[in-house]
């Protein structure tokens, strides 16, 4: 999963460097990445795909995250 390890680490830059910045950047760069994890695995409805980023006390984030699919890719059905 080198795409996740990937993702993950570009996630981890982006909110770092995004402390003062804009959030709907750091969203921009989630919803993407997600889309293209989840592609991995499933055929995603790109308009499906949401992302929220809020900064709890103490600086934690909370990231919330949702999509729809239509389908699970082929090679990762069960049964």
């Amino acid at each position: 999963m080198k795409g996740a390890k990937v993702g993950l680490e570009r996630i981890k830059r982006t909110l770092l460097r995004d402390k003062t910045g804009s959030q709907e950047d750091v969203i921009a760069v989630l919803k993407s990445d997600l889309s293209e994890l989840l592609d991995c695995y499933f055929e995603v409805d790109p308009q499906s795909i949401r992302a929220e980023v809020e900064v709890e006390e103490y600086g934690r984030y909370e990231i919330k995250l949702s999509a729809c699919a239509f389908r699970v890719r082929g090679a990762f059905r069960s049964g």
